[in-house]
C-alpha cells in the first residue's frame, strides 16, 4: 500500500479479539489484517516454554496447553493486584496487553507503513483504572496513544458513516466481556452522547462458561461419566465450546464430539433452545439495562430511531429477538459486529465528525451529611461530578470542617453512584495540612476534572488559608506501573519474541 497519505489508526483492544484499522485516502475505514491473513486477532497469548516465544492469535489459541495460555486478559484491567505467573515470570494484564498491541503494531505496519499513533477503545463502564492500564499497554507496545474512545462511540461514529442513520440511536454493545448500553444523538457531523449504562463483566465469555457447564451436563446424561474434572480440562474445553456457540447462532442443532481425560470420544448434542434456555438470566439482565438506560433519560422505546447492534455476542438470535420485542422492530446490523469498533476508532481518530462524549461514572468525596427530615448525620458518598455529565469538565463542591483545631484535611475519592459508602470505590485520598488553631466551619473547596480520555484529577482548597493541592488519581498494587517501570518494561518487551 502507498503510504503517501495520512494513516488514522484506531485499535479495538477486545476481550475475546483485537483488531486494527486505518482510514485509506477516500476516506473510508477498513480492516488491516495481521501476518496470519487475520482480520481478528484473537486476544489469546501462548507462552512457549521452549524457544521463549509468544504466539498471540489463532496460534496461541492452539497451543494445546490452557496453564501456558491467557485468554480475557481484559477482564482483569481493572484488578490493580492480578498478576500471571509463568516460568517465574510475573505478568500484568498491562504487560499481556501490550503483547498483543506489539503484534498488532509490527505486523499491520508491513502493509500500511509505520505505526505511532494510535486510538484505542474501551468499554464505555471500564473504570479510570482500567482506562490508564489501557494507556499503558500502549505505551509498552511503542505506540502514541494520541486518545482513549468507548467503544460504542466509535461503533456509532462507523454506522452513520456507512448507514448514513441520524436521529436518537441506542447502541447495544455486547462483546466478549462486557455489555454497554450507549443513547446518542446523531444530526449532521456532530454525535452527542446522552447516556452510557451497562455492565462490566457479562458478555461472551459468561455465555462460554454456561455452555460449558451445559456441554457437561450433557456429556453426563449421555455417557453416564463426568466430563470436566478439573480447571485445566475446564481450561481446555474452552476453545471447542467457542466455536459451538458460533455455530449454535446458525444452526439448531449441532454434534460435539468431546473426550474424557481417561476414555475416548463421545457425541454430545446440543439445540439452540437449551442454550438460549441456560443464559435466559443473563439476557434478561441485558434488557433491564437497556430499560434502566431510557428511564433514566425518561424515554420511552418509541422515542429511539434506530437501535444498532456491537459486539460477537450480539449474533446469537435470542438477543436480537428480545431487542426486536423490547422496541417493536428488529435492531439494525453492519454484519461485521465484530469489526465495527476498530473501524469507527480510526474514523474517529480522523475527526470526520464532532464527538461530545460524558463521562460514565460518578466521582465524589466522602462527607458527613445531615439528614433534613431526621436531623441525623452520618457519613454519605457526596458527588462533584455526576455520572453522565458531558466531557471535558471541572466542577466544584464546597464542604465545611466538622471540629476544632483539625490540622490535616483529608478528601478520600470516590467513585460511584450510591450514597452508601458501601457500594461505591475509594480510589484514593488527597490530604493537605493547613495552619493549626482554627474553629469548625472552615470551608474546604473540592474540585475534579475531567479530561477526553475519561481520566480524573483532584483538587483540594482551603479557604481561608489559600492553601491548595492538586492530584492526578494513583492506585497502588504490582499491577500498576510507574513512569520507570513503563520505560524499563518497554525496553524489555521490545526484545521479546512475539509471533
Amino acid at each position: 500500500m502507498s503510504d503517501s497519505y495520512p494513516k488514522y489508526v484506531g485499535i479495538d483492544l477486545g476481550t475475546s479479539t483485537s483488531a486494527l484499522a486505518h482510514v485509506r485516502s477516500d476516506g473510508n475505514p477498513e480492516i488491516v489484517p495481521n501476518a496470519d491473513g487475520e482480520r481478528l486477532t484473537p486476544s489469546v497469548v501462548f507462552f512457549d516454554q521452549f524457544e521463549g516465544v509468544k504466539l498471540i492469535g489463532s496460534s496461541a489459541k492452539d497451543g494445546g496447553d490452557p496453564e501456558r495460555t491467557v485468554r480475557h486478559i481484559k477482564k482483569h484491567m481493572d484488578d490493580p493486584s492480578y498478576v500471571v505467573e509463568i516460568d517465574g515470570e510475573r505478568w500484568t494484564p498491562t504487560e499481556i496487553s501490550a503483547l498483543i498491541l506489539s503484534k498488532l503494531r509490527k505486523e499491520c505496519s508491513k502493509l500500511i507503513g509505520d505505526i505511532q499513533d494510535v486510538v484505542i477503545t474501551v468499554p464505555a463502564n471500564f473504570n479510570e483504572l482500567a482506562r490508564k492500564a489501557t494507556v499503558t499497554a500502549g505505551k509498552l507496545a511503542g505506540l502514541n496513544v494520541k486518545r482513549i474512545v468507548n467503544e460504542p462511540t466509535a461503533a456509532a461514529l462507523y454506522y452513520a458513516h456507512t448507514k448514513a442513520i441520524k436521529g436518537r440511536v441506542l447502541v447495544y454493545d455486547l462483546g466478549g466481556g462486557t455489555l454497554d448500553i450507549t443513547i446518542l444523538d446523531i444530526e449532521g457531523d456532530a454525535v452527542d452522547i446522552l447516556l452510557s449504562e451497562g455492565a462490566r463483566h457479562l458478555g461472551g465469555s459468561n455465555f462460554d462458561d454456561i455452555l460449558i457447564d451445559l456441554i457437561g451436563q450433557k456429556y453426563r446424561e449421555q455417557n453416564g461419566k463426568e466430563l470436566i474434572l478439573s480447571d485445566v480440562q475446564r481450561r481446555r474445553l474452552l476453545s471447542t465450546t467457542e466455536d459451538t456457540k458460533k455455530r449454535l447462532s446458525k444452526l439448531n442443532m449441532v454434534s460435539e464430539k468431546i473426550g474424557g481425560e481417561d476414555f475416548g470420544l463421545a457425541e454430545v448434542e446440543l439445540t439452540r433452545d437449551s442454550f438460549e434456555d441456560a443464559i435466559r438470566r443473563l439476557l434478561t439482565r441485558t434488557v433491564m439495562l437497556v430499560e434502566q438506560a431510557l428511564e433514566n433519560l425518561d424515554l420511552l422505546p418509541s422515542d429511539i430511531d434506530h437501535v444498532v447492534l456491537v459486539g460477537g455476542s450480539t449474533r446469537i438470535p435470542k438477543v436480537q429477538t428480545l431487542l426486536e420485542k423490547q422496541f417493536g422492530r428488529p435492531p439494525i446490523s453492519c454484519g461485521n459486529v465484530d469489526e465495527c469498533v476498530a473501524l469507527g476508532a480510526a474514523l474517529f481518530a480522523q475527526r470526520a465528525r464532532r464527538v461530545s462524549e460524558v463521562c460514565n461514572h460518578s466521582y465524589g468525596t466522602l462527607a458527613i451529611i445531615e439528614d433534613a427530615a431526621t436531623g441525623v448525620a452520618r457519613v454519605q458518598n457526596s458527588v462533584v461530578i455526576p455520572k453522565n455529565t458531558p466531557i471535558p469538565c471541572s466542577m466544584s463542591q464546597t464542604y465545611v470542617t466538622s471540629e476544632d483545631n483539625e490540622e490535616l484535611i483529608e478528601v478520600e475519592i470516590t467513585q460511584g453512584e450510591d450514597l452508601d459508602p458501601r457500594y461505591i470505590d475509594v480510589l484514593g485520598k488527597i490530604t493537605l495540612r493547613v495552619p493549626p488553631g482554627r474553629p469548625a466551619g472552615c470551608e474546604i473547596t473540592v474540585t475534579y476534572s475531567y479530561d477526553e480520555n475519561q481520566r480524573v484529577r483532584a483538587q483540594i482548597y482551603d479557604e481561608s488559608s489559600g492553601l491548595r493541592k492538586d492530584i492526578a488519581i494513583e492506585y497502588k498494587g504490582e499491577g500498576v506501573l510507574g513512569e520507570e517501570a513503563i520505560e524499563r518494561k518497554s525496553a524489555y518487551l521490545k526484545q521479546v519474541k512475539i509471533a
